[in-house]
């Protein structure tokens, strides 16, 4: 039974968490982190794929049995956060000011504890696994670069899987999305450019601080009355920055939001909604602006196909020892995984529980936010389970 081999590895995998989550790197500054795994690849004999990046690594694992010629993809995301980490535990980060405050050191350990047990197991199973060590998930665009430098390539995975940890999940449970996971993620500044003068004088001068609040106030009509109800989209005006002193009026105020969306008409449209109201109403209150919008990753969507072909490699694996639970929607929150999804086609993203039954909720993104090293053995037996099922 797969799941009782991935048990027999926990300790590897904790040991391996535990590593990574001392020694926490920033995104495409991963280099001890790159370092160490390649190392514990090598050290199962597994063969390393050459890729044009300073961090990042991809192993490959070329099955045995007589079969399907097929590529399996599988990731797991190595940066760690700009976060100061508060929880107490022996492991905590030797490196000031970052941690693995999202999980990827988890996640890592997991890939690695998958790989040690496909390795041991290429008679049952055919075609190739990839296992994508991917750096820089935490907004350095790093799927990106990998898809840049060939990850993807020689050979072209015909499908690829990840997961990322839920602290709202206990260990055993796994939640999933059958359609959308995550939305895609857009950020916008703005400067909106009046005529500084006397707060005693308005009249003297041009207070971009009365544009800016019409401006904000505005955004926030996108989505209720132009967004289709049936559809998810979010506009967030998440700062503000303007003036020195209250009797001062300023020269301009900077603003800066984000934008979300699932579905990919609406990211285009949103981003004109917003060069209108903001152009509109700086006319309106005689200020001019500037405006700089990013598109960032996309939405990620699932594969119904291989969403249930997961679920069935879940069942398989677990049996008793775990559970399915039907997520309420998909995240707001944002992946890069769309990057190497697009290129290969057909995915699936599960969320794995690392909650604790009876304890405080921690979630990710917190100082004080720590994996639960027993959702090791469920993340690594459900790859396994799919590489074996995927390739009979």
């Amino acid at each position: 039974m797969i799941f009782k081999k991935a048990m027999e590895l926990k300790d590897y995998m904790t040991k391996a968490r535990r590593y990574l989550h001392e020694n926490p790197e920033l995104g495409l500054e991963e280099h001890g982190t790159t370092r160490y795994i390649k190392k514990e690849l090598l050290d199962m004999g597994i063969e390393l794929q050459e890729i044009d990046m300073e961090t990042g690594a991809i192993g490959l694992i070329k099955g045995e049995k007589p079969g399907k010629d097929i590529c399996i993809a599988i990731r797991a995301d190595i940066d760690a956060l700009p976060i100061e980490e508060k929880t107490g535990v022996l492991y905590a980060s030797k490196n000031p000011g970052l941690m693995h405050a999202c999980g990827h050191d988890g996640h890592t350990a997991i890939l690695l504890g998958t790989a040690k047990l496909l390795n041991t197991i290429r008679n049952e199973f055919s075609g190739i696994v990839k296992l994508v060590f991917q750096p820089a998930e935490e907004g350095r665009g790093g799927a990106k670069k990998m898809v840049e430098a060939g990850a993807m390539d020689n050979p072209r995975p015909d499908v690829i899987i990840a997961l990322h940890g839920n602290s709202y999940l206990n260990a055993g449970e796994m939640g999933i999305n059958e359609r959308f996971s995550s939305a895609s993620a857009d950020s916008f500044e703005i400067t909106v450019k009046g005529k500084g003068g006397h707060g005693a004088r308005p009249h003297k001068a041009v207070n971009p601080v009365l544009c800016a609040a019409h401006i904000v106030t505005a955004l926030q009509n996108i989505v209720s009355t132009e967004i289709d109800a049936l559809e998810s989209a979010v506009v967030t005006v998440a700062s503000i920055h303007g003036g020195t002193a209250s009797n001062v009026i300023a020269d301009d105020v900077k603003l800066s939001g984000t934008v979300r969306c699932l579905q990919e008409k609406n990211r285009d449209f949103i981003k004109e909604k917003i060069e209108r109201i903001v152009k509109g109403i700086s006319m309106a209150q005689n200020c001019n602006y500037e405006m700089n919008y990013r598109n960032g990753v996309g939405a990620l969507e699932n594969d119904p196909d291989t969403v249930k072909e997961l679920l069935q490699a879940v069942t398989d694996a677990w049996g008793e020892n775990g559970k399915i639970v039907e997520l309420e929607g998909p995240s707001m929150g944002s992946e890069d995984f769309p990057a190497l999804s697009a290129v290969v086609g057909k995915c699936a993203y599960f969320r794995l529980g690392v909650g604790q039954e009876g304890k405080e909720i921690i979630d990710v993104h917190n100082e004080r936010f720590d994996f639960n090293d027993d959702a090791l053995p469920y993340g690594a037996s459900v790859f396994t389970q799919y590489v074996v099922n995927k390739s009979k």
